[in-house]
């Protein structure tokens, strides 16, 4: 029996968005607002150090997205995990961009600039990457937690790591990256997590390329050809 688009779309997104933990983006959102005010006090430029700090705020919070405590009522619905985990990051991302877009009009801030643009994009897909990941290694309910450890990795310990072995000024500051120009920096660790985003998505029941590789290659069937009378 065929499935409306509609009636599977709210069957997803009702309860997705009544179960998606909104008192911890409350309270990150008067933190974040609370940091990037006091980065703009004694002409301090906030982009600096207060928006990298308030972003890596709202990406912790999107590491929640998958704690879905609505996997029990959405599990019956004939749509794979991948789409139910993409409205539920629809929710997610979609509230957190109103408030970062907030946030860059706070103090001495003028709106968002590629930089800046791009820092959020990447990690907001660094989140999620390894909120997928958390998923696939724990109890849904306490992977948000364990994914935060891939967003303050790449706000603050790559830039440390990096900085240190390539002997450059350290700063988590999104548009003086230590490697490169930061519009490729940010793009390349996007374009990582969206990789790992989709393995961590992959079917497991489905063997991958390497599996594929080293799987023996099956002898062919041999087939017989009956002999014919009278030769």
């Amino acid at each position: 029996m065929a499935v409306r688009g509609d009636t599977t779309f709210g069957l997803l997104l009702r309860p997705s968005a009544r179960t998606t933990r909104w008192m911890p983006l409350a309270v990150i959102v008067v933190v974040a607002i609370a940091v990037v005010r006091e980065g703009s006090r004694d002409g301090r430029d906030p982009a600096a150090v207060a928006l990298p700090i308030a972003t890596t705020l709202l990406g912790i919070w999107i590491c929640l997205t998958f704690e879905d405590d609505a996997a029990e009522l959405t599990s019956p619905a004939p749509v794979p995990l991948w789409l139910r985990r993409s409205v539920r990051a629809s929710v997610t991302v979609s509230a957190t961009a109103l408030v970062w877009f907030g946030l860059t009009w706070v103090g001495t801030l003028e709106g968002p600039t590629v930089p800046t643009a791009a820092m959020f994009v990447s990690i907001s897909l660094v989140a999620l990457a390894s909120a997928a990941i958390a998923t696939r290694r724990m109890p849904s309910d306490r992977s948000g937690i364990t994914a935060t450890v891939g967003v303050v990795g790449v706000t603050v310990a790559l830039p440390f790591a990096l900085g240190l072995s390539l002997d450059r000024p350290i700063a988590i500051d999104p548009s003086r990256v230590v490697i490169g120009d930061p519009v490729s920096y940010w793009v390349t660790i996007g374009a990582i997590a969206i990789l790992l985003l989709a393995l961590a998505h992959r079917d497991p029941a489905v063997p991958g390329i390497i599996a594929r590789l080293r799987r023996p290659a099956s002898p062919r069937p041999t087939v017989r050809v009956p002999a014919q009378e009278g030769r």
